[in-house]
C-alpha cells in the first residue's frame, strides 16, 4: 500500500497545463540518451563491502509508465524516464566515456596515452567502484592519473 498523496488541485492543474503545452511526439532526447551506450552491470543492485545494498538500478519500475501521475511534473517524469532506462557505461567520444544512471551524478572518464582523468567521481566509493570495474571490463586498465571534484 502506497503512502503517496493525491497532488492538490493546483499542482494537478499545473502539471496538466505543463503536459499540453510540450511536444511529446519528439523522442529526439530518447535516442539521445542511448546513443554510445556500451554495457551496463549485469546485476542491477550495487553493493558496499558490507553486502548492503547503496543503489539499486531496477528500484524505479513506476517509471516505466509514459505518462506522470498528476502530482509529477512530466518534464521532470521524462528526465527521470530517461535516467532510469539509459544507465551503465557510455562512449561519448573519442578517449571521452561517461557512468551514467549509479547515482545521482554522471562519472566521465578521459582517456590518455597514459591513464585516466576520472571527473566527478560519483557520490560514493561503491558505485564509484562499480562504475570503474565496468570502464576497466570495456575498455580496458590504466592508471587513474587525476581526479576532478
Amino acid at each position: 500500500m502506497s503512502n503517496a498523496k493525491e497532488a492538490t488541485e493546483f499542482t494537478a492543474t499545473a502539471n496538466h497545463a505543463l503536459m499540453e503545452a510540450l511536444f511529446w511526439e519528439d523522442v529526439q532526447d530518447f535516442e539521445n540518451a542511448s546513443r554510445g551506450f556500451i554495457a551496463s552491470l549485469d546485476d542491477p543492485v550495487i553493493m558496499n563491502a558490507h553486502g548492503r545494498a547503496v543503489w539499486n538500478l531496477d528500484a524505479f519500475p513506476f517509471l516505466a509508465e509514459e505518462t506522470a501521475p498528476p502530482s509529477v511534473n512530466p518534464s521532470l517524469w521524462r528526465q527521470s524516464r530517461l535516467v532510469a532506462n539509459y544507465h551503465g557505461l557510455f562512449k561519448v567520444t573519442n578517449g571521452v566515456y561517461q557512468i551514467r544512471g549509479f547515482d545521482l551524478s554522471v562519472m566521465s572518464i578521459i582517456e590518455s596515452d597514459k591513464g585516466y582523468v576520472v571527473i566527478d567521481p560519483l557520490v560514493s566509493v561503491d558505485v564509484a567502484r562499480a562504475g570503474m570495474e565496468l570502464f576497466y571490463k570495456h575498455v580496458g586498465h590504466k592508471p587513474v592519473m587525476a581526479v576532478i571534484y
